[in-house]
């Protein structure tokens, strides 16, 4: 039912279509309007087209090419009417059939075909008796007179009637129109502005026709021009012209702007048939593309066979067979546009042709044979391709009259162009799959590798990297998903632990306010005490090593003095170390030196580091601070000799409840480096753990702040 609803972008692209042909014949009419104008016809401050210089020239041509009709030509060159003079009729009019010959150079004339005369015999001929050609091959609005005296032969190509028997009769009606040119023994007469004799003088023309036997011609254009020749053309034309000049200024932007809408509309609406979605397509979108075009031309062709095969004085046949032509032309292009688009719409204008049909067959056998098969195949078409250009080219240089040479290194040209982008584009597909793989290689599993851009082996190879990335990705998903689950955990039992121990706590310190009963009882409330405390710390750093490692911590940063924050912290731990016998060297910078971060939070770091060597160093030791200012970052570093046998890497002791001492004999959680290396990288630093044997050593790098 959806499908059987009108479409108005149908409807209005068929509207379109008989709009289009109107606005763009007006569009064509004021161009050419104004081409014409601009560069063809001089128009010299008149609006006359008898006035124009292309008028005059042209009438000036017909006078000088009518010199050499045949009944003109030298005796000594040709015999023509004379000669082949056959009488029909004894007692009237005489038809002559004469050879029709070609000037090839001045004087020199060649054989073309008989032209047909009628003759009147025995006319008045300035006072001779003479004989009038009647030219009834000839059927134009010019009308001539020509006369030649020494042979008293006159030419005209008016209709032979009662009323041209005679030369007067013939001058007169010539003479009744209103444009004319008359030449006798010199001296020209005439109303067209640009033959005068003043000036025409000079043209080699009219000294060719001075010199020549002809002593009067006499000439006129028929008023109303009624003849379709090339004079009503011209005509007609210059008229449109000068119309069209002088809408042009606004139709042509006009036509221009309606045509791009309709154009518009009319690619938005091809393929579209009813309300239902896509492109519908019908039997000639789905013929080879190069058929289609075929088809097309053929009854384009058709249709300009209509302008040829009119050949009529009536106007109204004349003007059936150009609508019937133009029609059938239109329909053609439009049949054309129509598939092209669809075919471009649905993404099938390439494979829709024969050259593609035949190239996927030759590619799909090639895809099914090996990597070696396929490279000793191409390359063995490529220098069978080049080695034929190659020798063709060289012979063609050889050859003469041979033009073939531009022809062939053509063809090698695009040879070497066409492997050039061949191997370009395989470059660039192996540049993708490597971008891919180093994505995937630096933990990066979103990657853009789209597999329908590539073929044959390649299209493979992307479709099992999408296959790694996608598993991957769901690994490291589902590894964060665990993570945060774990973290989660410990957030709840934390929360969960830290409401009773509170109470306990609480409940510790009513009790030593009490009196005990015996030394034994407060011995027990000290280790429960001390208990409790322990487990406090735990949750605690519990608590925080699970939003340090998810970031969930807001962070202050503010300048820090770092040579201030570490006297702090070394102060706190003055106690514990003289403790355990243990000595700090501190090294700091003369200057002081600032860091921008959240000073809570470095102090922690600090504090967990100072911890960790008040716990793990070998009593009697010494503990190394330095502070090493450089160009743009601040290192802290700390080591110390470890009072037990480090036998762990790097990733172990980083590792939550990961501790120094395998027989967990001090109070540690295992949580303090793994919560001073996630503060530190929150706070835009970096942590680093340097283990060699039994020397521990923790770097802190942050960036210089400029003072």
């Amino acid at each position: 039912m959806e499908n059987n609803k009108i479409s108005w972008a149908r409807v209005s692209k068929n509207i379109c279509y008989f709009l289009a042909p109107f606005f763009g014949l007006i569009l064509i009419a004021c161009i050419t309007g104004l081409v014409i104008i601009d560069t063809d016809i001089e128009v010299e401050e008149t609006t006359n087209y008898y006035d124009t210089r292309i008028f005059s020239n042209n009438y000036f041509n017909s006078i000088y090419n009518y010199l050499y009709i045949p009944v003109f030509v030298n005796d000594q060159n040709s015999k023509l009417v004379t000669s082949s003079t056959q009488r029909l009729d004894a007692n009237s009019e005489k038809e002559a059939i004469s050879t029709d010959y070609e000037e090839i150079s001045h004087g020199h004339y060649r054989f073309v075909e008989p032209y047909a005369y009628d003759i009147q015999e025995n006319v008045d001929i300035n006072g001779k008796k003479g004989v009038i050609y009647y030219d009834i091959n000839t059927n134009n609005n010019f009308q001539y007179l020509m006369i030649d005296t020494q042979k008293n032969i006159a030419v005209t190509n008016l209709e032979h009637t009662m009323r041209t028997d005679s030369i007067e009769e013939i001058k007169q009606i010539i003479g009744e129109n209103s444009i004319y040119w008359n030449f006798q023994k010199g001296k020209v007469d005439t109303n067209i502005s640009h033959l005068s004799l003043e000036e025409i003088r000079y043209k080699l023309q009219y000294k060719n026709m001075n010199s020549s036997n002809i002593e009067e011609i006499y000439t006129s254009l028929i008023n109303d021009l009624p003849y379709k020749d090339d004079y009503a053309l011209t005509k007609f034309t210059y008229d449109l012209s000068m119309k069209a000049n002088t809408l042009a200024p606004i139709l042509i932007p006009v036509c221009i702007a309606v045509l791009l809408a309709l154009g518009l509309i009319v690619l938005n609406g091809i393929g579209k048939k009813g309300k239902g979605p896509g492109i519908h397509l019908n039997g000639f979108d789905k013929v080879p593309l190069e058929m289609a075009f075929i088809i097309g031309f053929t009854i384009m062709g058709i249709g300009a066979s209509c302008f040829i095969a009119v050949n009529s004085e009536l106007r109204a046949i004349i003007f059936s067979g150009v609508i019937i032509g133009a029609l059938i032309i239109y329909l053609a292009c439009m049949m054309l546009l129509e598939t092209v688009v669809k075919r471009m719409k649905t993404h099938t204008l390439w494979k829709t042709t024969i050259l593609y049909m035949i190239g996927h067959g030759i590619k799909t056998v090639l895809d099914n044979r090996r990597w070696g098969t396929k490279l000793v195949l191409a390359y063995g078409g490529f220098c069978l391709v080049g080695g034929i250009a190659t020798s063709a080219m060289i012979n063609a240089r050889y050859v003469a009259y041979d033009d073939s040479e531009t022809f062939w290194f053509m063809v090698l040209m695009a040879l070497g162009i066409g492997t050039f982008i061949y191997l370009f584009t395989k470059m660039k597909q192996f540049q993708n799959i490597q971008k891919a793989l180093q994505a995937i290689y630096e933990g990066n599993t979103n990657i853009e590798l789209n597999s329908n851009e590539l073929t044959g082996v390649l299209k493979q190879m992307a479709i099992h990297i999408e296959d790694i990335a996608g598993g991957l990705s769901n690994a490291i998903q589902q590894s964060l998903k665990n993570e945060r689950q774990k973290t989660e955990l410990i957030t709840n039992v934390s929360h969960d632990i830290k409401t009773p121990l509170t109470s306990i706590i609480n409940y510790v310190d009513l009790l030593k306010k009490e009196e005990m009963p015996n030394e034994k009882a407060k011995e027990y409330l000290e280790i429960l005490d001390s208990k409790s405390q322990r487990l406090k710390r735990l949750t605690e750093d519990l608590v925080e090593a699970s939003k340090a490692s998810s970031g969930n911590i807001k962070l202050k940063k503010e300048k820090i003095n770092i040579n201030e924050l570490i006297k702090q912290v070394s102060g706190e731990f003055e106690d514990k170390f003289k403790a355990r016998n243990l000595e700090e060297i501190m090294t700091l910078p003369e200057e002081n030196v600032f860091i921008e971060a959240d000073g809570r939070y470095l102090y922690r770091v600090l504090e967990n580091l100072y911890s960790n060597a008040s716990k793990y160093a070998m009593e009697g030791s010494r503990i190394y601070l330095d502070v090493v200012p450089k160009q743009t970052s601040i290192v802290i570093q700390m080591k110390n000799v470890s009072k037990e046998k480090l036998n762990i890497t790097t990733e172990e002791l980083m590792q939550r409840f990961v501790r120094g001492d395998s027989s967990r004999n001090t109070e540690g959680s295992g949580l303090g480096l793994s919560i001073a290396s996630s503060l530190t990288e929150l706070q835009g630093g970096k942590f680093h753990i340097y283990l060699d044997g039994d020397l521990f050593k923790v770097t802190l790098g942050f960036e210089k702040l400029k003072e």
